[in-house]
């Protein structure tokens, strides 16, 4: 009983973690911004073409956001209405799984890890799909826990228009459930082989044209590095180390350049501890997504870690596995109660962070002042015009090239002035200066100026 007080509290405040970051209505930033931007434009058959800024996004998640766009005027709230009922659901799910894993105090730990962890209650108030990521693997999870083929089926085949990498858990989930259900064999070899042509379908004719128009994305040092150096194999080892103990293993928390460490050495106990209690089937069903995600990197399809984002669905295997590895260490039940309030406190501190300050960055607040400061400035005649500090004209002559601050700087023109920016180079000779508003533009935490 008192361990289900213990779960209560912490599902509670970790709900109550992701109302206040969602009312407080942070500002957007660049990421959000470049994807939201698509939605002023773009019909909803406009969204299955690639999108500007080179973003990449589930056909279905698309959808819904464009539909929450269009009822809420582009308001923020309504873009992270979907990402906040998916991370809520999300933290119920987690607690259904770990039960059906793990011994009960173990699966109490687990539930303080994931409710504790910064990054899933981060990107479930984000408009990006990463909280359906996370939502999909545990459903699919929990469906082949409970084995239920049929629900498993329906959940990944509505799975790949809400999360793409929801394919690596659905073959993890799929090899377990054919294993351990073998007079339900024919049903999940038909269901397999049709989840195998909607995922061609959706590959060939939305997910790569998407990507092969972000290929510069390769190029990027975050993804440069999330790809295994397989021309030097004998490296990949160490790599694989580097790669589990940096972001992919930031819960509660964690960085690069082995942040995520300690997290790692209790996964790694735990995983040691459920082999030995010849759970062998529940890790195989845990981490049977990580050998596909492996292959898909190997080819450059897709990014091995690099950030939590990419690799949120693994987030049930890590979170499960680290706790049972912290109770290992801490056999003492008057631990239990340490470890629970421990994690309660680091969600109450991240409650009074995101009061004290309601914004991701400092820059993302100046931008909503200039914005309200610019409403003053212009009128429906106006043209803006943007010079961005520290980039060569001649060369930048697109907004991708000006990155996602000034995505977030178009984002906000357009809802609050119904304006975009115009680039120096794209501007009519035909304008007076008597039209023409001109802003300098810097995305070092620094107020935009008029010029």
């Amino acid at each position: 009983m008192v361990k289900n007080r213990w779960a209560f509290a912490l599902i509670g405040l970790c709900l109550v973690w992701r109302l206040t970051r969602l009312f407080l209505d942070f500002p957007i930033w660049g990421d959000e911004a470049m994807v939201a931007i698509n939605f002023f434009d773009a019909s909803y058959a406009d969204l299955f073409q690639p999108l500007e800024y080179g973003q990449i996004g589930p056909l279905g998640w698309l959808w819904l956001e464009k539909l929450m766009f269009d009822i809420g005027g582009g308001s923020l709230f309504m873009l992270r209405l979907p990402s906040f009922v998916a991370g809520a659901v999300s933290v119920l799910v987690f607690w259904r799984v770990a039960q059906k894993v793990v011994e009960p105090r173990a699966a109490l730990f687990s539930l303080a890890i994931f409710c504790a962890s910064y990054y899933p209650m981060r990107y479930s108030i984000e408009v990006k799909p990463y909280a359906f990521d996370l939502l999909i693997a545990l459903l699919l999870i929990e469906s082949a826990l409970s084995s239920a083929p049929k629900k498993f089926i329906v959940v990944a085949a509505l799975g790949i228009f809400f999360s793409l990498p929801s394919m690596f858990v659905v073959a993890g989930c799929g090899l377990y459930l054919y294993y351990n259900l073998s007079a339900q064999r024919n049903l999940l070899f038909i269901g397999g082989v049709l989840l195998i042509a909607e995922y061609t379908w959706m590959t060939i004719s939305f997910t790569s044209p998407h990507a092969e128009a972000a290929s510069w994305l390769h190029e990027m040092d975050m993804w440069v590095t999330a790809f295994p150096p397989i021309s030097e194999w004998w490296t990949v080892p160490s790599w694989l180390i580097e790669r589990h103990a940096g972001y992919m293993s930031a819960y509660p928390t964690g960085g690069r350049h082995f942040g995520s460490s300690a997290t790692l050495l209790l996964q790694i106990l735990g995983v040691l501890v459920l082999w030995r209690q010849q759970r062998k089937s529940q890790l195989a069903l845990l981490y049977g997504s990580l050998p596909f995600l492996f292959i898909a990197a190997a080819i450059q399809a897709y990014p091995y870690g690099g950030s939590v984002r990419v690799a949120i669905f693994l987030a049930p295997a890590i979170c499960i596995c680290a706790a049972v590895g912290l109770e290992r260490l801490l056999p003492s039940p008057r631990a239990t109660a340490v470890v629970v309030i421990a994690m309660l406190l680091f969600i109450t501190g991240g409650i009074l962070k995101d009061i004290n300050q309601p914004y991701k960055t400092i820059s993302d607040q100046n931008c909503v002042q200039f914005v309200q400061l610019l409403e003053i400035t212009v009128d429906e005649n106006t043209t803006l015009v943007v010079d961005v500090a520290g980039v060569d004209e001649e060369q930048a002559t697109n907004f991708l090239e000006h990155g996602g601050g000034l995505a977030r700087l178009r984002y906000l023109l357009r809802r609050e002035l119904n304006k975009d920016l115009v680039l120096p180079q794209s501007l009519a000779s035909g304008n007076s200066d008597k039209n023409v508003v001109r802003i300098h533009y810097t995305d070092h935490d620094t107020v935009p100026t008029l010029r």
